[in-house]
């Protein structure tokens, strides 16, 4: 597995955690849940964008390391 699906693995299962943990709170509705709640779909938001653009990285550079390779046999 790679460092980055490895990193990404990590983040996945740490998101699932603090999901979790919400989750636990209670329904008792504070202000502090509501704003635990909101930092979550904060974090989500941004973990789906970081998510992708690691996607592309990781496909750009598996493709150059590809290309890399065919030039070094030759």
């Amino acid at each position: 597995m790679s460092r980055l699906a490895t990193a990404r693995d990590r983040l996945d299962k740490a998101v699932a955690r603090l999901e979790r943990a919400l989750d636990g709170l209670g329904a008792n509705g504070s202000a502090g849940d509501a704003a635990l709640k909101a930092e979550l779909l904060a974090v989500k938001r941004d973990y789906a964008a970081l998510s992708k653009t690691a996607a592309e990285v990781d496909s750009r550079l598996q493709s150059t390391i590809g290309r890399l390779e065919i030039v070094l046999e030759n």
